[in-house]
């Protein structure tokens, strides 16, 4: 067996958190999210804010939603904002929201970061410089533009917080791993051109690892090798990320053509963004529409991605969400990265599953949690998962995976704690994505504790036996936590010992 660890000085600790929507308080009042995360166990929350929410007109400071979120935050939850340069007077393009664009004026722009810094110094520990700005939807600019604006953002933030950490802006596989757009700009070449001149303009590099969860580890890894390139190292977080999308799942590709020709035109800035709640709630995509109307027609493995689909399959594709977010988030863990944060928490009011848009069926159904009235309080499975994995990795410093020479399918982790036994995390690779059938093998493992106790994703106990110093257990793949301490509201004489 072979062990490699990776960590991050400046970010000392790990922590796994949400990130709470597209949008924050744009189309509607802020709203309560911090004590629905902390309750899932999360230790980070982030939010986007757009210079149209702060100052709507020059100089006219409105700071209900910054406030919003420093009154929800404790000294237990680290909080994160992704300032959005969306304005309908302040910068190039005209917009409450998307794409961002350079400021008309720099000094304006300048005066406009180091104000909402100033208001969330000390509470607010990361403050990231847009979404994603190698994509046009969220960036109508160049790289060069980009840096520039990075500059101005660094030099104000630190002027009003030091001790703040500046991200950069998201970074989507493509970006990482190899060119996925067509068109003018480059995803891969985008960041090239930003990475060679802004060693001294961030603190902390942000990946989105969506799509293909086996790639997470390859993907974060790309990120430092791609700092190196240019003579620096600075450590990588996951702002964003979840799973499945209905992109996952071959078969559905050909029945989604027309809708992925809508999704790049978007993403390429080619369709103008709503940007009002009126114009939110009232967006269709007819592309959309159509696979509505013949939703009987469609596979199982896309109906399930889609509101109001039968019953078993959204029991199923809840049963893939949970596996995924615990794969995907210990994946970039092992690799280093020091934050995972799962996307989103809960959609904003005029972005529900009923919409008939590209974005809704994408995206909607990796919500974690959805409202009852106007609260965020009915937990989805996803949620529930979440919970489990955040005391799993209560006091966590590190996630090591074990390589297992002959069983390259097998993905075992082990994670050492603070005053606490170490958990292993295990399960075996399935051969395609759209799996839902348990098919086991047996797994042992060297074992020094007296008792060994193991759930599943599920929350579910799962039997382990153990042989003097070593236990064994069938994995399959749908992850297992073992450790020595029984689970919640079980006697330690119920597991195995």
């Amino acid at each position: 067996m072979t062990r490699t660890s990776l960590t991050e000085g400046r970010l000392p600790d790990i922590r796994i958190g949400v990130a709470q929507g597209s949008s924050y308080g744009l189309f509607g009042p802020p709203e309560t999210f911090v004590p629905q995360a902390r309750e899932l166990g999360a230790g980070i929350v982030r939010v986007n804010i757009c210079w149209s929410q702060i100052e709507p007109e020059p100089d006219c400071f409105v700071w209900d939603t910054v406030d919003a979120v420093l009154e929800q935050l404790d000294g237990d939850v680290e909080a994160w904002v992704t300032v959005v340069s969306g304005s309908p007077w302040a910068t190039r393009r005209s917009t409450k929201w998307l794409p961002a664009s350079p400021a008309a004026d720099a000094e304006r722009y300048s005066r406009f970061v180091r104000a909402i810094a100033e208001r969330g110094a000390g509470r607010i520990r990361f403050w990231q410089c847009e979404i994603e700005p190698c994509l046009p939807l969220f960036w109508d600019g160049t790289a060069e533009e980009y840096l520039a604006h990075l500059r101005l953002f660094r030099d104000a933030v630190k002027q009003a917080d030091p001790e703040a950490l500046v991200v950069l802006g998201g970074a989507v596989p493509g970006a990482m791993l190899g060119d996925g757009a067509a068109g003018t700009r480059t995803w891969a070449t985008f960041f090239g051109q930003v990475l060679r001149g802004a060693a001294e303009c961030f603190d902390i590099f942000d990946v989105h690892p969506y799509g293909d969860p086996y790639l997470v580890a390859s993907l974060v890894e790309a990120c430092h090798a791609q700092m190196a390139a240019h003579g620096y190292r600075k450590p990588v977080v996951v702002a964003e990320q979840g799973g499945p999308l209905p992109t996952e799942f071959p078969g559905n590709l050909p029945y989604l053509a027309e809708v992925l020709a809508v999704h790049q035109r978007q993403f390429l800035g080619q369709e103008p963004m709503p940007d009002t709640a009126e114009t939110v709630a009232a967006a269709e995509d007819a592309a959309v529409v159509e696979l509505y109307d013949r939703m009987g027609e469609l596979p199982p493995a896309l109906q399930m991605f889609m509101a109001g689909c039968p019953a078993e399959l959204d029991a199923k594709r809840h049963r893939l969400a949970c596996r995924d977010l615990v794969m995907r988030t210990v994946l970039a863990l092992s690799a280093g990265a020091r934050r995972s944060l799962s996307f989103p928490l809960a959609y904003e009011r005029q972005l529900d599953s009923g919409s008939r848009v590209v974005a809704a069926l994408m995206f909607d159904k990796l919500k974690l949690m959805d409202r009852v009235g106007d609260a965020i309080e009915h937990r989805y499975p996803a949620a529930e998962t979440f919970e489990l994995l955040a005391r799993h990795l209560d006091g966590a410093g590190q996630v090591d995976r074990i390589t297992v020479d002959d069983r390259p399918g097998l993905y075992l982790f082990e994670i050492p704690r603070i005053g606490r036994t170490p958990v292993l995390i295990v399960w075996e690779r399935a051969a395609t994505q759209d799996t839902d059938a348990v098919s086991a093998t047996e797994f042992t493992r060297e074992w020094a504790h007296p008792t060994a106790c193991a759930v599943d994703v599920f929350g579910a106990e799962v039997p382990v036996e153990r042989d003097g110093g070593t236990l064994r257990l069938s994995v399959s793949a749908t992850p297992v936590f073992i450790t020595s301490e029984p689970p919640e509201g079980a006697a330690p004489s119920d597991h195995a010992g």
